[in-house]
C-alpha cells in the first residue's frame, strides 16, 4: 500500500468507467443479497417465519454499522437484536452456524486460489501453504460436524441443565437433521466468494487495465479471507495491503491493485446506503421490544 503513487491512484480512480462502477453497485448489491438470503434458509429449516425482505434489510442494515466495528462480530450482534422476537439463541444458532460454514467456503476457494496462484506464476512456492490450507480446511469440516454430534449427544444426556444452555445446544444440533441446507449454503458461500472477484474485474476493466478474470479469482478471495483477522475495523486496509502483496506476483502495478480495492470498498458502501434510510428497521427493535414485555 504504501508504494503506490498517491496523486496517481487519484488520477486512476477518478478515469473509472461510471457504468463499469453502476455494474461494481449491482454486483456488490447483489453479494450481499446473496448473504441475506443464504442466511435465511437457515432461519427457515429452524421454522423462523421471517420473509426475505426482512432478512435482506436486516443483513444489510448490520453490515452498514459493521463497516466501522472489528470483523463481524458487531454486525452478528445487530443482527440478533434486530430479529430477537423470533428467539435469540435461534437466531444465534443460525449466524453461528453461517459464520463456521461461511469460513469453510472461504477457506475453500482461498485454496483453490493458491493453487491457481502458484499455476500462474512460475517460480513461486506455496505448498506448505497449500498443506497448511488444506490441513485447515479438513479440520474445520470435521470439528464442524463432530460439534453438531456432540451437540446432541450433549442435550439428550443433560436434560437438567439450565434451560437457556439446552436450548441453546439443542437449536445448534437441530442442524444436524438439515444436510441439503447447509450443502445449499456451502455452494451459495462459494458464490458468493466468486461474486467479489467479478466486482474486482469490472472494476478493472472500468480502469482501463488488462488483468484476466482468472488472475483475480486467484488473488481477490485470498485478500477478502485475511480481512477476515479481527486486525482492524471491517478489515479495511487488511485486504487492500493482501491484494497489493498478492497482484504483485502477476505483475499488477501496486497503484492499479491499490486502486481496484479502493473502488471495490466504494461499490461495497455505495450499496450499503440505502440500509442508512430504512429508518423502520427500529419498528423491528419496538416490536420486539414490545413482544418481550407482554
Amino acid at each position: 500500500v504504501f508504494v503506490a503513487e498517491p496523486l496517481e491512484l487519484i488520477r486512476m480512480v477518478a478515469t473509472i468507467s461510471p457504468s463499469a462502477m453502476l455494474l461494481a453497485v449491482i454486483l456488490a448489491a447483489t453479494d450481499r443479497f446473496i448473504m441475506a438470503f443464504k442466511w435465511r434458509l437457515l432461519l427457515l429449516v429452524r421454522d423462523l417465519p421471517v420473509s426475505l425482505w426482512t432478512a435482506v434489510r436486516s443483513y444489510w442494515a448490520s453490515s452498514l454499522i459493521g463497516l466501522v466495528l472489528p470483523v463481524t462480530v458487531g454486525a452478528d450482534a445487530l443482527r440478533v437484536f434486530i430479529l430477537r422476537r423470533f428467539g435469540i439463541l435461534e437466531v444465534t444458532a443460525s449466524i453461528v452456524v453461517e459464520r463456521i460454514l461461511g469460513t469453510i467456503a472461504m477457506g475453500s476457494v482461498a485454496l483453490v486460489s493458491c493453487v491457481l496462484l502458484a499455476a500462474t506464476v512460475a517460480g513461486i512456492s506455496i505448498q506448505r501453504l497449500t498443506v497448511g490450507l488444506t490441513f485447515a480446511l479438513v479440520f474445520s469440516i470435521v470439528l464442524f460436524v463432530g460439534s453438531l454430534m456432540m451437540s446432541t449427544w450433549w442435550t439428550e444426556r443433560h436434560i437438567l441443565s439450565p434451560s437457556w444452555l439446552r436450548k441453546a445446544t439443542e437449536s445448534y444440533s437441530q442442524y444436524r437433521q438439515h444436510p441439503l441446507a447447509l450443502s445449499v449454503f456451502y455452494v451459495l458461500s462459494i458464490v458468493e466468494s466468486l461474486v467479489v472477484a467479478l466486482i474486482a474485474f469490472v472494476i478493472a476493466i472500468g480502469l482501463g487495465f488488462t488483468i484476466p478474470l482468472y488472475i483475480l479469482i486467484a488473488t481477490v478471495p485470498i485478500a477478502f479471507a485475511l480481512a477476515r483477522l479481527p486486525v482492524s475495523l471491517g478489515g479495511f486496509g487488511v485486504q487492500e495491503a493482501a491484494f497489493v502483496y498478492l497482484a504483485g506476483f502477476v505483475d499488477v502495478q501496486a497503484t492499479e491493485a491499490l486502486s481496484i480495492m479502493l473502488l471495490l470498498d466504494v461499490a461495497m458502501l455505495i450499496a450499503l446506503v440505502p440500509s442508512a434510510f430504512d429508518s423502520s428497521m427500529l419498528s423491528f427493535r419496538k416490536q420486539a421490544a414490545s413482544k418481550q414485555m407482554s
